[in-house]
């Protein structure tokens, strides 16, 4: 998990400063990311099994609350969900997403938001 964090922060400094070898330090991160991260269960999210700061994967159908692009933030329904089943989801990627998309996503497990549902602040979005 640190490691994760350590990459992707090595990742924003070297895209801030440009170049082809950012870019192939940025797929390295996406890669390592995706290879560390857990599929989320929402029933241990929910009764706080997982420790904030996790990563993970999560995917389901997008509803936007606040918008569709970088920075705001959605839900993600994933598709066998019975009832109240969503994350809530900040955009942190280089994707807008659209309502209605089913998509992956892969970030960091944030705990819960004030009204109780869990969050992922997610850096990629497939």
């Amino acid at each position: 998990m640190k490691k994760a964090s350590l990459l992707l922060t090595a990742t924003l400094l070297l895209v801030a400063c440009g170049g082809e070898q950012s870019a192939e330090v940025e797929q390295d991160t996406e890669d390592v990311m995706k290879q560390e991260a857990i599929e989320i269960d929402f029933v241990a999210a929910n009764d706080d099994s997982i420790p904030a700061g996790t990563i993970v994967k999560a995917q389901g159908i997008a509803t936007p609350i606040t918008g569709t692009e970088i920075g705001d933030e959605f839900l993600l329904t994933p598709k066998e969900a019975e009832g109240e089943e969503s994350y809530v989801v900040s955009n942190n990627s280089k994707v807008e997403i659209q309502d209605g998309q089913e998509i992956s996503v892969y970030g960091s497990y944030d705990g819960k938001t004030d009204s109780g549902a869990p969050k992922i602040t997610a850096t990629i979005i497939e």
